[in-house]
């Protein structure tokens, strides 16, 4: 066991010195709204909310240079620059893929499939989506919006009707993209509906990792949360240091190092055996999962694969997997929507209507829901259940330095190759690690300042202000509470009558 640890730090350590070492200046990037200001929600243009990234200028200012800029040419850049641009793409999507595995896993196992499947299916749906093109940056892969109903119909009738699910979803996504009203969904959600979902998303986040530690005690829960904090200290306090490498890639592997090293040590036996049971991927994917090698590649299913079960016509079939299907595709299509407009905002887009932005924002739409029916379809034709564009992991994704395709095409790339190529190094990072970083994740999400704006504009303003409030509480409180559809759906109409109401 010592030696096995020794080696796997070993080889953690030889395989991404080369990575860190590469000259580079990262951004990082936590996503937060700006400052407060004076009379928040009665001032329109205060109102506005934007993300703020650290380091740069103001979001306003930039959004109001965004016409002006389009008109200049962009001198070309240096062969550094563009490699340097190049590297922190890649490993921006290597960290999200390392975040996303355990996620893909567990979607897998809450569908009652195979673990690769979940992985192979974000694989697929990543590269397609990232090939489409659409809003550079997002992240799509296996979701929890998917299998949540399709878990029901699979219990009831069989993974037979797996197949003819996905591809009906894939084809109500596919129709919204080419009818391309994808911008005109989207413009429905303003500031304090996507502020309320985003509240309702981060508590559901923290509160699905805090499930990693459920049914640990004494030693073995006081390990993992050690390697849980440890990954969130690095993560959050690396960037005040440096940026020459991503904050989220070295707390995973100064926790994993640190796990094996405190494991092999025999100082003392108490923390030694306490590191040895902290769990790991390959602990809780199987060992079949991460054991390597082109055994563990999908395969094309057969044409039979994606119809109904033999003897169920397609009448009958879209009877039992239609309900499902049409929600998996309308959460599916809201949440890809949504996580674009979150990245378009964090990375300082403006969004107002008849912007060059926010035509290119509403094509970029049109094309994600492209990008997501076409990977469903390929997805299913590999026996996999699709997904959808994912909002942790996209804002996982700017927080490490991605920006554009090539970081979401890297996440899909990782994903394979950690099946593939890098099996016994991904399936020896503990699964509290990467729980503390998708921790950091959801402490970013959450809307702290917004809502703390919202109250003050609610205590101190009028009838518009309060309906501002009512808004924002609604929509979080039933996103977390029942459902992410129901809360948006809810938020959008009350934004609506308080309109007709008080007529602003």
């Amino acid at each position: 066991m010592s030696k096995s640890r020794h080696k796997v730090v070993k080889s953690i350590v030889l395989t991404l010195v080369s990575l860190f070492s590469m000259d580079e200046a990262f951004q990082s990037t936590l996503v937060r709204p700006p400052p407060r200001a004076a009379a928040p929600l009665q001032n329109s243009l205060a109102a506005r909310r934007f993300f703020h990234v650290p380091g740069t200028r103001s979001v306003e200012p930039m959004a109001a240079a965004t016409t002006a800029a389009a008109a200049r040419i962009e001198p070309p850049r240096s062969s550094a620059s563009i490699s340097n641009s190049v590297t922190k793409e890649v490993l921006s999507g290597f960290v999200v893929a390392l975040a996303s595995i355990p996620s893909s896993i567990a979607f897998a196992n809450i569908a009652g499939v195979n673990p690769l499947v979940g992985i192979w299916s974000s694989v697929v749906l990543g590269l397609v989506s990232a090939s489409v093109g659409g809003i550079p940056g997002l992240i799509a892969g296996a979701a929890g919006v998917v299998v949540v109903p399709l878990a029901p119909l699979l219990a009831a009738h069989g993974v037979g009707f797996m197949g003819p699910t996905v591809v009906l979803a894939a084809l109500i996504e596919l129709t919204f993209g080419l009818a391309k009203i994808g911008g005109k969904l989207v413009s429905a959600v303003d500031d304090n509906v996507l502020s309320g979902f985003l509240n309702g998303l981060g508590v559901l986040l923290f509160k699905s990792q805090i499930a990693v530690f459920a049914g640990l005690g004494g030693p073995a829960l006081a390990a993992a949360a050690s390697v849980a904090a440890l990954t969130a200290l690095v993560t959050k306090l690396l960037p005040l240091v440096t940026t020459a490498v991503p904050s989220a890639l070295a707390g995973v592997v100064a926790a994993t190092a640190a796990t094996a090293l405190l494991a092999s040590q025999s100082l003392s036996p108490a923390v030694a055996a306490a590191a040895s049971g902290v769990a790991t991927l390959s602990d809780a994917a199987g060992a079949a999962t991460f054991a390597g090698g082109l055994s563990t590649l999908p395969t094309l299913a057969p044409l039979a694969a994606l119809s109904p079960p033999l003897g169920v016509s397609w009448a009958a079939a879209v009877k039992i997997c239609g309900p499902a299907a049409l929600s998996v595709a309308a959460i599916s299509i809201l949440e890809t929507l949504l996580a674009g407009k979150v990245l378009t905002k964090a990375a300082g887009f403006s969004t107002e209507a008849g912007s060059r932005s926010s035509e290119s924002a509403d094509g970029g739409g049109d094309r994600a829901l492209l990008g997501l029916g076409l990977g469903s379809l390929a997805s299913a034709a590999l026996g996999g259940f699709g997904g959808c564009g994912l909002i942790p992991q996209t804002v996982l994704n700017l927080s490490a330095g991605g920006r554009g395709a090539l970081s979401s095409a890297s996440y899909a790339v990782t994903m394979a190759l950690s099946v593939l190529c890098l099996a016994p190094l991904i399936g020896a990072i503990p699964v509290a690690s990467l729980a503390g970083v998708m921790l950091t994740v959801a402490a970013s999400t959450v809307q702290v300042e917004w809502t703390q704006a919202a109250f003050a504009g609610a205590r101190g303003g009028g009838t518009v202000a309060k309906a501002k409030l009512l808004v924002l509480l609604a929509t979080s409180t039933i996103c977390f509470k029942v459902d992410m559809a129901a809360g948006i759906g809810v938020g959008i109409a009350l934004t609506a009558l308080a309109k007709a109401v008080v007529g602003k």
